[in-house]
């Protein structure tokens, strides 16, 4: 059976106790994932890992970083935002590879034979989380939508007639 490596791996067969940093320069294609092959996340992503390995467990910490293109949901302009993410996971060796207690998902069972951990998923994970909900200019002044609202344009609206401010005004006479 021949499994497809992950894009996000870190070899730990061998790897000593204490800290060690990776770094990793993707794309969201990498991930082969419809919810990553938006327009959003069109520029590269920079994924950053700090593993602390002991004895008995390995801390993983996920930065993920990019600079994604969305439009305003308020006035529809584009902008771009840098997205930034942080997850953690911690590893616990075991003979097996299973937990006896009940698991959570930040924690985690690995066999102490293993060769490498694959992050893959995680770091899919960490980049959507990242991505924020609702996407509006950073400043309402930027904003088209609050420029055409703002009351300088109210006033430019004013001199000009039209019907309904005309029927309006005949009716404040009365």
């Amino acid at each position: 059976m021949v499994t497809e490596k992950g894009v996000i791996g870190i070899r730990i067969a061998g790897l000593s106790e204490g800290l060690h940093e990776y770094d990793f320069a993707c794309k969201a294609s990498d991930f082969k994932n419809p919810e990553l092959a938006e327009p959003a996340f069109c520029n590269e992503i920079r994924v950053r890992i700090a593993a602390v390995r002991t004895e008995r467990e390995m801390t993983v910490d996920i930065e993920t970083k990019t600079v994604a293109e969305f439009s305003c949901d308020r006035c529809l302009e584009p902008l771009k935002k840098e997205l930034t993410g942080k997850y953690r996971i911690l590893f616990a060796f075991s003979d097996t590879g299973a937990l006896s207690e009940k698991s959570d998902e930040n924690y985690r069972a690995l066999d102490r034979n293993a060769v490498t951990v694959d992050l893959t998923e995680d770091v899919r994970e960490t980049l959507l989380l990242s991505k924020p909900m609702k996407v509006v200019c950073a400043d309402k002044s930027a904003c088209t939508l609050y420029q055409e609202n703002s009351p300088l344009n109210a006033d430019h609206e004013s001199e000009t007639a039209s019907p309904w401010k005309e029927s309006l005004e005949k009716l404040k006479g009365k």
